[in-house]
């Protein structure tokens, strides 16, 4: 396992920046924000000199670029899975193994889940013409909200290309057990995305209390547990929410998480 962090935590920055910042922070790697109107660091552009950019803005700065972190753009299902399948083709020509997603739908709604279901192996098929894993993340509200509703989505979809994102602050809001989450996942996790939660009656959270370390969650028995099922992908922190705050605040939520989950891995040695 290294340590990697999604630049949407340096949204006023551009991708050299960003990347920068995170590089003196003492990150291994950047999971690359293309979110919206949060931060976009990357594009769905596959022009040659687009391309070689990116990759020599990552080589520049010693950062490896182990995932994409997608908000999907378009309103129908149709444009939603060309939106995808574009990043798949970006992924592919920087040798980015991962795009990493959340689940939509709605919970407790039988036809949602269905059509995100069908919507999901669709995007897998074409992530697997492309070499591309589709890491999925569960939250609370969406069709996949929990363990059961992930298992049942790799019941659904057996495609390679499908994998699954470990997030610690949702297995906690969904009053989960991680040992049991990461034991019946297994392999099939292959991204994390890491943060703390404070409080399980508080949200939103503020950016420096999902700072790992802060809250709630026992990352080192998360890792542990990691490490027992062979997981040995990037432990991604995502912060949202600094989009206002001055860069010498983004860089201390960083530097503090990077040292902290730098221990708890020397710890596991």
């Amino acid at each position: 396992m290294n340590i990697s962090c999604s630049t949407v935590l340096f949204n006023q920055l551009d991708l050299y920046g960003a990347l920068q910042q995170l590089a003196w922070a003492g990150y291994d790697g950047a999971e690359l924000a293309c979110l919206k109107s949060h931060a976009r660091h990357i594009e769905p552009n596959t022009d040659k000199a687009y391309i070689d950019e990116i990759r020599w803005t990552a080589k520049k700065h010693g950062i490896q670029l182990p995932a994409i972190h997608l908000d999907v753009d378009g309103n129908s299902v149709t444009e939603k899975i060309k939106s995808v399948t574009k990043m798949f083709e970006v992924a592919e020509k920087l040798g980015i193994p991962v795009i990493a997603i959340p689940a939509s739908g709605k919970t407790g709604d039988k036809e949602l889940t269905k059509l995100e279901f069908n919507y999901i192996g669709k995007l897998c098929e074409r992530a697997e013409n492309y070499g591309v894993k589709l890491a999925v993340k569960y939250h609370k509200g969406a069709s996949i909200y929990n363990l059961a509703t992930l298992i049942q989505l790799f019941d659904e979809v057996k495609s390679p290309a499908l994998g699954a994102i470990l997030d610690p602050r949702e297995t906690y809001k969904a009053g989960e057990d991680f040992t049991e989450v990461i034991t019946k996942l297994g392999k099939k996790i292959v991204h994390t995305h890491i943060r703390d939660y404070p409080d399980v009656r508080r949200d939103p959270v503020p950016p420096e209390e999902q700072t790992p370390g802060r809250g709630e969650i026992d990352f080192p028995k998360i890792l542990g547990e990691l490490k027992k099922v062979g997981y040995d992908g990037p432990l991604s922190l995502v912060i949202v929410g600094a989009f206002t705050y001055p860069l010498s605040k983004q860089m201390g939520i960083a530097a503090e998480s990077r040292g902290y989950l730098n221990r708890c891995l020397q710890e596991l040695k």
